[in-house]
């Protein structure tokens, strides 16, 4: 490569290098980091007096959303925002309503003046999910050991990112945690932190173990002792009624048995005999 040609790349590629350089210090100066809860709102102003601007234009990611023209912003339907989007009481802004995780990205907000393009401002947007903390429990009770198996789920929400904390009778890092309880030991309480990177939240639960052993079946053996318990008692107080009440019920099986099966001089002379 000749000397000249070598040095004119060299000065090129010095020039683009110093050109990436300012536009990156220039996208840095010109970007606000903006953090919300799902659920909140986000006012996404044009930054200029009505007077010094002649458009505008509000963009998400790569589409536009908005524009100002005529002293006046317009919003245009996007199935993204889907009916979520206002226009500022100063007709120089709009509002992003009811945020959602998917809203999370870069925000581009441009302007005009006469015969100029202002610096395009960006908006950094993290959306995060509300941190709420509920904590599932469900016990299992081993009659073998005489232990309940305890098992805990701490929740905070869709967001990916919470990373879960357990503290108090046991300490774990995670959504779910999983001991042994005796009855013996009682209440114990446990805590559990969610944290993502904006903000934090936790909850409280008491445990103890409570045994569920099978029942034995005392209903039919209540039944049979009181039977005999009957029993019993009519043979040590009136020997001679407990015979009658049996010699009854065998005349009575017997005179239905010959009502139904024998003939009708069967019959009586049946009933003449037990007469």
């Amino acid at each position: 490569m000749k000397p000249h040609y070598r040095d004119q790349v060299l000065h090129s590629g010095t020039v683009l290098l110093l050109l990436s350089y300012g536009v990156c210090v220039l996208s840095e100066e010109n970007t606000v980091i903006e953090q919300r809860d799902v659920g909140s709102s986000l006012t996404l102003p044009l930054g200029y007096p009505k007077e010094s601007v002649t458009f505008g234009t509000w963009k998400f990611i790569d589409v536009n959303f908005a524009t100002y023209t005529n002293e006046k912003v317009t919003i245009y339907k996007q199935l993204h925002f889907n009916g979520r989007l206002k226009v500022g009481s100063d007709n120089l802004s709009v509002e992003v309503t009811n945020l959602q995780l998917q809203d999370s990205g870069l925000y581009y907000i441009s302007a005009l003046k006469p015969k100029e393009q202002l610096p395009t401002k960006i908006i950094s947007l993290t959306v995060h999910a509300v941190l709420t903390v509920q904590i599932e429990s469900n016990q299992t009770w081993t009659e073998s050991k005489n232990m309940c198996k305890i098992d805990l789920r701490c929740r905070a929400g869709e967001d990916q990112s919470v990373s879960y904390t357990w503290s108090g009778f046991k300490t774990q890092t995670g959504p779910e945690l999983s001991f042994t309880l005796s009855e013996e030991q009682g209440e114990v309480t446990l805590n559990c932190t969610a944290a993502n990177s904006y903000r934090t939240d936790s909850n409280t639960t008491r445990v103890k173990c409570t045994p569920t052993r099978r029942p034995t079946d005392s209903s039919n053996s209540g039944a049979s002792f009181s039977v005999l318990n009957l029993l019993s008692s009519l043979m040590a107080t009136s020997p001679y009624l407990l015979v009658s009440i049996i010699l009854g019920v065998k005349c009575y099986r017997a005179f239905i048995i010959v009502y139904f099966t024998a003939t009708p001089d069967e019959a009586h002379a049946v009933i003449e005999a037990t007469e």
